[in-house]
C-alpha cells in the first residue's frame, strides 16, 4: 500500500512536470525513480523512470514540440498518464500496464515519425536506466529484467561508459591481501 502511494506521487510529479513543460524536472524524476526501482526491485518504478526520461527527451526536441501534431500527441500522452494513477488506485494492474504500453506506443509513433536515430528513445532509456541500476548495485540480470533491456546491449553500453574510470578503489589488491593475511595470522 505504501509503495502504491509512492508510485502515485511519482506519477503525479511526472504529470505535473510534463504539463508545465519542465524537461529538467522530468530528468531528475527519472533518475530518482531509477533509485526507487532498484531499492524496491519494482518494475512499476522502472517503467515510470523510462516514461519520465523519454518525456524529458521529447520536450527537449524542438522539432517535436513545435510540430502541428504535438498538441494532439501531448494530450494523448497526458490522458494515458492520468489513467496510470487511476488504475493504480483501483489496484487494476492489467489496465495500469495497458496504459504504460499505450504511452510507449504513442512515444514510439512520435519517435518513428520525428526521430533521427535508428534506436528508439524508449529502447535507449531502458538501456540507460538499466545501466544506472547496475551502477547502483543491481546485478546485470536484475537490471536487465527490471528495465526490460536486452542483456547483450546493456553489457555493451556498460562497457562503453567511463563510470569505473572515475571511481578510485578504496584499497588496492595488495593492501587487501595484506589485511587478509594479517586477519588469518599468516
Amino acid at each position: 500500500m505504501e509503495e502504491n502511494r509512492a508510485i502515485i506521487r511519482s506519477i503525479d510529479a511526472i504529470v505535473f512536470a510534463f504539463k508545465k513543460n519542465r524537461a529538467m524536472e522530468l530528468r531528475i524524476l527519472a533518475n530518482n525513480t531509477v533509485i526507487s526501482a532498484v531499492k524496491q526491485n519494482s518494475k512499476i518504478f522502472a517503467e515510470l523512470s523510462v516514461v519520465a526520461y523519454v518525456l524529458h527527451k521529447i520536450l527537449t526536441k524542438e522539432h517535436i514540440a513545435k510540430a502541428r501534431s504535438w498538441p494532439r500527441n501531448r494530450a494523448r500522452i497526458l490522458s494515458n498518464l492520468d489513467r496510470l494513477a487511476l488504475y493504480l488506485k483501483r489496484d487494476d494492474i492489467d489496465r495500469f500496464e495497458g496504459a504504460i504500453n499505450s504511452i510507449h506506443s504513442d512515444i514510439d509513433k512520435i519517435d518513428n515519425y520525428f526521430g533521427r536515430f535508428v534506436q528508439s528513445t524508449v529502447d535507449k532509456a531502458r538501456i540507460k536506466h538499466a545501466a544506472d541500476a547496475y551502477f547502483l548495485g543491481a546485478s546485470l540480470g536484475q537490471a536487465s529484467e527490471l528495465f526490460g533491456a536486452d542483456k547483450k546491449t546493456l553489457l555493451e553500453y556498460i562497457g562503453a561508459t567511463k563510470f569505473y574510470d572515475k571511481e578510485k578503489p578504496l584499497k588496492g589488491i595488495g593492501e587487501r591481501l595484506s589485511k587478509l593475511k594479517e586477519a588469518i595470522g599468516v
